[in-house]
């Protein structure tokens, strides 16, 4: 049978994950990235549209 430190570092663990994954869930809002939508014309002549998503973050999660 687990030991009472054992139960409490696994509820730590438990909690630390669920901060950590809840924080960067929250703080991930996008308020740098865009949509660019490009036309172009394929190889038959047909107009294509492209829709790129261009963020300005260095990091994206």
């Amino acid at each position: 049978m687990p030991t009472k430190k054992t139960l409490l570092l696994i509820a730590l663990l438990f909690v630390i994950s669920f901060s950590t994954t809840f924080f960067i869930m929250r703080s991930n809002d996008h308020k740098e990235c865009g949509v660019v939508i490009k036309k172009e014309m394929d190889k038959n002549g047909i107009e294509v549209t492209k829709e790129e998503h261009v963020c300005k973050e260095k990091y994206s999660f």
